[in-house]
């Protein structure tokens, strides 16, 4: 609320109440956040934030998916959870789908599918990302996660409105799937959730106050503090107002302030140029951006506004950690929600980002490891030790059958190495095969 005493601004606290009920009452930041809407808002809008969920988000989106039977460990390539990811609506492909999930799971705090059923036969046939601050929740299920397994039917049963203006869509609980951006169970409700971005928004205001300043800045530099003559000469009230228009302009956090003035007095020339570096608008940005680069756990290797040289390797091995540790833990978690519900029985889903260039780095690294365990393997063999004790020794399967130790033997090839290994064909395969089973 603002009123305007003695030519002044003022603002007073606000109080406001959101749709779960809670009351806020601030003076600065709630107004300042509220104008990009809500969390997703100014996560489409912020000129750091928004690359940032771009870049993870985009990097969930080119996972692989397989179907495995449980039983044999055998590949599926039938199965309809599967050919669902791959067309999930005639709207997006499954990258779309996936970087849309991501993207609303860590601005939103939880990503919601819509498991939208054929309405003669009831299996799904579509799945549809929503945006979960369009959804209200009824008064039954803002109470809490505890029921009894009796209720659990009528529980799932229980209908969302979804987007009440527009939509107007009417959902069973049992056709939404949750994937939550910080634990649920540290909420007493489940479906009040918290994202990251809540402890970001004072930073994310700041980076936006100072772009703004910048820009105030870089407009009002080049202007100049304009005298009469030493006698001066006599204005009215709009001439001043009038010529102080013309070359002034209004910025910055106080209430009037102006870069220039007319006055009826003789003074000193002055320019009114601001140097940026001066005021460290830009250091602040940056430090204020890799706020949010560590909040989302992406390294100082791979994105960095610093603009600081890394190494190749530096970038590699991060980007590597970053798969394996931050986007493979997100594709497990999508993965364990499909097959508590979409996967058919005796199917698991499983996703990877192996077939990722950066990931063949790790693929030679585990070809060393292969070869370094064959040749522990035939060094205990060829010491006397069982087979299945040496498998064991070496981390196989006891129950492998293997082929006569090849011997070596002098000259060879000629190669100049002296000793050559001979290996049959039929060998060279057997090899492969346990290379191809390792990995």
């Amino acid at each position: 609320m603002l009123m305007h005493l003695l030519g002044f601004d003022i603002k007073f606290p606000t109080w406001t109440r959101d749709k779960n009920g809670n009351t806020f009452s601030d003076i600065t930041s709630y107004n300042e956040w509220s104008k990009f809407g809500n969390n997703l808002g100014i996560a489409q809008n912020h000129p750091i934030l928004t690359p940032a969920l771009l870049f993870v988000s985009k990097l969930f989106s080119q996972a692989n998916f397989t179907v495995e039977r449980i039983s044999t460990g055998k590949a599926f390539d039938n199965s309809k959870v599967l050919a669902l990811l791959n067309n999930p609506n005639a709207h997006q492909t499954r990258a779309d789908f996936l970087e849309t999930l991501m993207f609303m799971q860590i601005a939103n705090g939880v990503g919601v599918i819509y498991t939208k059923r054929n309405m003669l036969s009831g299996t799904v046939n579509s799945l549809y990302t929503l945006d979960y601050s369009l959804i209200v929740f009824p008064d039954s299920l803002k109470k809490g996660n505890f029921i009894n397994a009796s209720q659990t039917e009528k529980y799932l049963n229980t209908e969302i409105l979804y987007d009440p203006h527009h939509e107007n869509l009417k959902i069973k609980l049992k056709d939404l799937m949750f994937l939550y951006d910080l634990p649920n169970a540290m909420q007493r409700n489940p479906y009040k959730v918290v994202s990251r971005i809540d402890g970001l928004k004072q930073t994310l205001i700041n980076t936006q106050d100072s772009l703004i300043a910048k820009n105030i800045i870089l407009k009002s530099n080049g202007k100049e503090l304009i005298s009469t003559i030493k006698d001066g000469f006599p204005l009215n009230p709009e001439e001043k107002a009038e010529m102080e228009k013309a070359y002034s302009e209004e910025y910055g956090v106080t209430f009037n302030r102006k870069r220039g003035m007319v006055v009826q007095a003789s003074v000193t020339h002055k320019s009114l140029h601001i140097a940026l570096r001066d005021l460290g608008l830009d250091e602040s940005i940056k430090v204020d951006g890799n706020i949010v680069y560590k909040a989302l756990h992406i390294p100082k290797d791979i994105i960095s506004l610093e603009a600081k040289k890394t190494t190749y390797n530096n970038f590699k091995e991060s980007m590597v950690s970053y798969l394996q540790n931050e986007q493979q833990s997100s594709l497990d978690s999508l993965t364990a929600v499909f097959n508590k519900v979409l996967t058919e029985d005796g199917l698991e889903l499983k996703g990877d980002y192996e077939h990722l260039p950066i990931m063949q780095f790790i693929l030679i690294e585990r070809y060393k490891g292969v070869w370094e365990r064959g040749n522990a393997l035939l060094t205990l063999r060829k010491s006397g030790l069982p087979d299945k004790v040496a498998l064991g020794l070496v981390g196989l399967d006891e129950n492998i059958v293997l082929g006569d130790i090849v011997e070596t033997q002098a000259g060879g090839s000629g190669d100049g190495d002296g000793d050559s290994t001979k290996i049959t064909p039929e060998q060279e395969e057997k090899i492969r095969e346990l290379i191809q089973n390792e990995l």
